[in-house]
C-alpha cells in the first residue's frame, strides 16, 4: 500500500472513499492548497495547535469521567485520534471563515485546505459539504461542483462511518449536495 494508501486506510472497495482521494489530490494540486504534499497533508502551527488542544481535552474529560489517569487500549487510540484530530481541523476551518469579515473570503486556501484535511482525517461528508460552498463561494464553480459529486456517493460508505443507518441526516446530506449542484448548474 502506498503512502496515500496508508494515510486513509485500506478503503479500496469503497467508491466514496476512492473518489474523495482522487479529488484530494486534484484540488491540492490544481488550486494550489497550502499544506499537502503530493496528496498529504502538513499541518500548520495553528492546525496542530488545534489538534493537540482537542486531544488534551478529550484526556482530560477522560481523566475527570475515570476518576484519574485514563488509559486506552493501543487499537482505539488511532481512531480517537483521527476522530479529534478532525473534529479540530473542521471547527478551525469553521472559526477561520467566521471571523473573516468578507462576504467571499479573500484568505480562503488556507481554510479550504483545513475543511480537505478534516475531510481526510474523519471521511465524512459535513467537512466537503462546507468545502464545496466554500469554492462555490470563492468562485471555483468547477470544483465545488465534483466536490458534490462525491458527497452523492456517500450513502455507499455511510453505515461503514456511522455502524448503523441514518436514513434522515443522509437524506439530508445527500439532498443539500443535490440542490447545491442545482444552483451551480
Amino acid at each position: 500500500m502506498g503512502l496515500f494508501g496508508k494515510f486513509f486506510g485500506n478503503k479500496k472497495s469503497q467508491p466514496y472513499v476512492h473518489a474523495g482521494r482522487t479529488l484530494t489530490l486534484k484540488l491540492t494540486r490544481s488550486l494550489n492548497l497550502p499544506g499537502w504534499n503530493e496528496g498529504l497533508p502538513n499541518y500548520t502551527h495553528e492546525e496542530i495547535a488545534a489538534i493537540d488542544r482537542s486531544l488534551s481535552q478529550f484526556q482530560n474529560m477522560a481523566n475527570r469521567e475515570l476518576g484519574g489517569d485514563a488509559k486506552f487500549h493501543p487499537d482505539v487510540i488511532p481512531e480517537i485520534q483521527r476522530k479529534l484530530a478532525g473534529d479540530a481541523l473542521a471547527e478551525l476551518a469553521r472559526y477561520k471563515l467566521m471571523i473573516q469579515s468578507e462576504d467571499i473570503p479573500t484568505d480562503w486556501k488556507p481554510i479550504a485546505s483545513a475543511f480537505l484535511k478534516a475531510w481526510a482525517s474523519l471521511l465524512d461528508p459535513l467537512s466537503l459539504l462546507e468545502l464545496g460552498d466554500l469554492l462555490a463561494k470563492v468562485g471555483c464553480k468547477n470544483e465545488a461542483k465534483e466536490v458534490f459529486q462525491v458527497v452523492l456517493l456517500f450513502p455507499s460508505y455511510a453505515k461503514t462511518l456511522w455502524g448503523k443507518n441514518d436514513d434522515d441526516l443522509l437524506e439530508r446530506i445527500v439532498g443539500q449536495a443535490k440542490e447545491t449542484l442545482q444552483i451551480l448548474s
